[in-house]
């Protein structure tokens, strides 16, 4: 075996047998992915707090995580949603995946996904929220991966991407081109106006779980939860539009939780409730934290759904974001902290784009308190669920199974490890070094960029096709900000002309 990266590589696999075999009903599964949410947003990842930051409050998230797993060094496919949800939904890795860059509302091709394969094995499957990968929209290509034609029996939501920069739907909102809210093949923007976005797909989804366990209450179902929070808005009606466009709600939370069908707010107090505890803060910051704390506030109640129908325990939760956090539409990422101790912002292959707070929770067979500093990427999602599920993932998929990791039952010493690789192309970058050396919003240009982490380091080049592919070495462990480069050590060479020839077999041109 060769020295130095091919022993990182390389490690020994214990066969595990399916869930199913080993004689237990298969969770109900619920998948939460934000939006724009950084690993610094929760304190779940980011327990180190400056009395400004510690005031930005996730009270049920950081319960939920203590009560499961936290993925420490878990990565989003991409820096940018519509590539890290198809990746995500499909389990393929960027630069296999048929959809990546910026390629908003381009339709996949891919027939497996997580719902195609969950149904498969007998889950009902539903999708709530945000898809932006049907095709369509900005795309202009006929809709060719609507959920429906990818595993999932039911969707409520909005399949443009762009319908998500508001949190207000009304049909058109944008332009006649963007769809608002969709049931299924149906418009169905009437159920949705007036209404908070974040309230309003946590009431569908808890309508959903109830209607479920009414009738249906032996087949375990598979909810894809995904939430517009918190990404900037700035794009609405005029009224809206001029308050301000980071969306926030136009009341508390009710008491007793939401109830579907909920009663449109007043059109008066749309987009002006600050939550009182953030009110003495800059009018920006009070609106993304209350936006964050509402999103919490959300998926404590969908908890207590879950809990009076007796399903707490055998539900499996995984919370994840699609990409780092955003310098835009108000949302200042330096005020809280939003990256955490990395460098790099959303469309930044540089750990602060990739690296997303991640948790999983099952009390039926998984113990608390843990946290999970092993590399893993979205593409994983598919082999785990496809585990927990009693079935097998899709042989083009190159994740593998978290699962293994964590299971009271089988607790593997030894597994294999996740592929941690990242290929994306964006006219600017994010953010990296732009809080040190720049103060425009617009770091300087990234170009086609790519990511690998191996272990501790992290290989990565950018401005690939402009001929400035130097590859830079990083361990990320020691250095998570990325401030010093290893290419030039003598001690790193063979560890850098290994992941320097991945990258160049991977690189997707």
């Amino acid at each position: 075996m060769k020295k130095g990266l091919g022993i990182l590589v390389i490690v020994a696999v214990v066969a595990a047998a399916p869930i199913a075999a080993i004689g237990r009903t298969r969770p109900n599964i619920v998948f939460i992915l934000t939006d724009d949410l950084g690993f610094g947003d929760v304190e779940f990842t980011c327990n180190e707090r400056t009395n400004v930051l510690a005031r930005l409050r996730t009270p049920c998230l950081d319960r939920l995580a203590n009560e499961g797993v936290v993925l420490t060094a878990h990565y989003a496919a991409a820096p940018v949603s519509a590539p890290s949800r198809a990746s995500l939904i499909t389990g393929r890795v960027q630069g296999c995946c048929s959809l990546r860059d910026n390629c908003f509302d381009r339709a996949f091709s891919e027939t497996n996904t997580l719902a195609s394969v969950l149904h498969g094995a007998g889950y009902a499957t539903w999708a709530v929220g945000k898809w932006g990968v049907a095709g369509g929209g900005e795309s202009g290509e006929s809709v060719s991966s609507h959920p429906l034609d990818r595993g999932f029996d039911y969707f409520y939501g909005f399949l443009d991407h762009m319908a998500g920069h508001t949190y207000y739907h009304y049909e058109g909102h944008i332009r006649k081109a963007f769809m608002g809210i969709t049931e299924n093949r149906t418009n169905a923007t009437d159920s949705a106006k007036g209404i908070y976005s974040t309230d309003l797909f946590v009431a569908k989804a808890k309508q959903l779980v109830a209607q479920h366990a009414a009738e249906n209450g032996d087949t375990p179902f598979f909810l894809y939860l995904a939430m517009n929070t918190i990404h900037g808005s700035g794009q609405s009606d005029d009224t809206l539009a001029t308050k301000h466009p980071l969306h926030i709600p136009g009341r508390p939370y009710p008491a007793e939780g939401v109830k579907w069908p909920l009663e449109p707010e007043p059109l008066a107090a749309r987009n002006t409730w600050i939550d009182p505890a953030y009110r003495d803060l800059p009018e920006n910051a009070a609106r993304y934290a209350t936006a964050i704390t509402r999103l919490d506030n959300a998926l404590a109640d969908f908890m207590g759904e879950l809990n009076r129908l007796g399903l707490d325990n055998d539900t499996m939760i995984v919370f994840t974001s699609d990409n780092g956090p955003a310098d835009e539409y108000g949302a200042d990422p330096r005020f809280f902290g939003s990256n955490g101790p990395f460098d790099g912002l959303k469309r930044d292959v540089f750990e602060g784009g990739m690296r997303v707070p991640t948790f999983v929770r099952w009390p039926a067979r998984i113990s608390g308190g843990r946290k999970d500093d092993s590399p893993s990427q979205f593409h994983d999602w598919m082999a785990t669920l496809a585990d927990v599920a009693g079935t097998i993932a899709p042989q083009e998929s190159e994740g593998v199974s978290l699962f293994l990791r964590w299971d009271k039952l089988r607790n593997e010493k030894t597994f294999k490890p996740s592929l941690v690789y990242s290929q994306y192309e964006f006219p600017w970058g994010g953010g990296t070094k732009a809080f040190r050396e720049f103060e425009s919003r617009k770091a300087p240009v990234r170009g086609l960029q790519q990511m690998l982490r191996v272990g501790d380091y992290v290989a990565l080049r950018t401005r690939i096709r402009e001929g400035g592919a130097k590859v830079r070495l990083y361990n990320v462990v020691e250095d998570p900000f990325q401030k010093n480069d290893l290419s030039n050590l003598a001690e790193q060479q063979e560890r850098l002309r290994d992941m320097a020839r991945i990258l160049e077999e991977r690189l997707h041109k």
